[in-house]
């Protein structure tokens, strides 16, 4: 059952997120902020709040089930969410770390740029450009270390572009360093499910070490991941357990 606690953050969390979108339409109308700029942070905002309201229902259907509800009807903008090529259907966008409260939108601030970054790198991972988003990602922790988001998507394209390489040392080397990032990224949010989904992913797949696979995908589970996110334990790690084998996700699709 969720934290009630945790409830009330989401709860907050998704009021902040729609009066940010209202106000960055009334700065657009204004002619307070330009075409890209606007894009950018919309973009990354309505993704933001769709894992939020995600959150929210999945958090209510464990305390009390109730009929299904379309939430992103509530915030009436349509959603861009990035597909990384890796798995079909993963959701790769929590736009945390945009814009806090008392942050203006105009002015080329860090928040900004962060927001800016984040959206691009998620673009670049929908179109399989792992290089050019693991460059994003880094980006933004250069401006914000503890960016969760950031952190996580880095630790699994270096962790994911270590199967690819052929110098086996280099390749146990690049391993290592995407499996710290994605352990940091615990260790700054561990109610974020993602870095545990991918640790298992990457002890299944990558390392064969089983007990651990099983065991991350208990932390997974056990803090609420997207409907994509458990779809890709069932795709790769379910396997595991009854002897068979899927194939390890392509780094560009």
């Amino acid at each position: 059952m969720i934290d009630p606690d945790r409830l009330a953050e989401l709860e907050e969390e998704r009021r902040f997120l729609l009066r940010s979108i209202a106000d960055l339409e009334r700065e657009r109308e204004a002619g307070d902020i330009d075409d890209s700029d606007y894009h950018a942070l919309r973009d990354g905002y309505t993704a933001r709040a769709a894992t939020v309201l995600r959150a929210i229902e999945e958090g209510r259907s464990v305390r009390a089930p109730k009929p299904p509800r379309n939430w992103l009807r509530l915030i009436g903008i349509g959603v861009a969410v990035a597909l990384f090529g890796v798995v079909a259907g993963v959701l790769v966008a929590r736009a945390s770390g945009q814009r806090g409260v008392g942050d203006t939108i105009t002015g080329g601030t860090s928040p900004d740029q962060v927001a800016i970054l984040l959206s691009q790198g998620r673009e670049l991972m929908g179109v399989q450009n792992v290089s050019d988003a693991s460059q994003r990602f880094l980006a933004v922790l250069k401006i914000d270390p503890n960016n969760v988001e950031a952190r996580t998507y880095a630790g699994w394209l270096l962790a994911r572009s270590s199967a690819d390489q052929q110098d086996k040392a280099a390749g146990a080397k690049t391993l290592a360093a995407g499996k710290q990032f994605l352990t940091e990224a615990i260790s700054i949010d561990p109610t974020f499910a993602d870095p545990y989904c991918f640790l298992a992913i990457v002890a299944g797949l990558f390392e064969t070490d089983l007990a651990t696979a099983f065991s991350r995908e208990e932390e997974c589970l056990a803090n609420f991941p997207s409907a994509d996110m458990r779809g890709l334990m069932v795709q790769y790690i379910d396997p595991l357990k009854t002897g068979s084998s899927s194939s390890t996700p392509s780094s560009g699709g």
